[in-house]
C-alpha cells in the first residue's frame, strides 16, 4: 500500500466529512457537526481556526489528522493540538497514523513550535499503546467541556462586583 500525505485541499471536504463521521461513530461521539459545511468554513474559509492532513491510497482517502495551534503555559512553550487523528480499519497497521502524526510533528518543527500534543478515550488501548510506539508520553488529566445551556448560562453572567 503506497500512502501519501498532503495538506487537506477544498475538494478534500466530503472525503474529511465522511472520514469524521468514521471517527465519531467509532468515538460514540456526535456525527452531525463536523459537516462538509463546517469544513469549508472551519479549514478553508476567510477565518479558518484549523487545518488538516489528508492520508490517501491511491485515490482513496484512508486517513486525517486536523490541528489548531495550541500554548502550554507550564511551559511557556507553543505547539499544535491535535483534535482528530483517524485511520480506516482496512488502512491500520500499515503506517497511516505514524505519518499522519509525522506530519503534524514536521509542521510544528517548520513552524518553530517545540510539541505536539492531544487527547485519546481511556477505553480507546489501541491507540494508547500506538501513541506509546511513537514516543509520546501518557498524561493523566480529564477534559473538561463548557457548551450547550451551560455554556450559555455561565457566559451570559453579569460580571461580580
Amino acid at each position: 500500500m503506497t500512502i501519501a500525505i498532503r495538506p487537506a485541499r477544498p475538494a478534500d471536504v466530503a472525503a474529511l466529512a465522511q472520514l469524521s463521521r468514521q471517527l465519531n461513530r467509532h468515538q460514540g461521539d456526535p456525527e452531525t457537526y463536523f459537516t462538509g459545511h463546517a469544513i469549508a468554513r472551519d479549514l478553508f474559509g476567510r477565518n479558518a481556526v484549523a487545518e488538516a492532513f489528508l492520508a490517501t491510497s491511491g485515490r482513496e482517502p484512508v486517513g486525517y489528522a486536523v490541528f489548531i495551534d495550541a500554548y502550554e503555559t507550564a511551559y511557556a512553550a507553543h505547539g499544535l493540538f491535535m483534535c482528530d487523528l483517524f485511520v480506516v480499519e482496512e488502512a491500520r497497521g500499515r503506517g497511516v497514523g505514524k505519518a499522519l502524526v509525522t506530519a503534524v510533528a514536521r509542521t510544528a518543527k517548520e513552524r518553530g513550535l517545540t510539541f505536539v500534543w492531544w487527547t485519546s478515550k481511556t477505553w480507546n488501548t489501541g491507540a494508547h499503546a500506538f501513541y506509546r510506539r511513537l514516543g509520546a508520553e501518557d498524561q493523566t488529566v480529564v477534559a473538561h467541556a463548557l457548551h450547550g445551556d451551560a455554556f450559555d448560562r455561565l457566559a451570559g453572567e453579569d460580571e461580580p462586583g
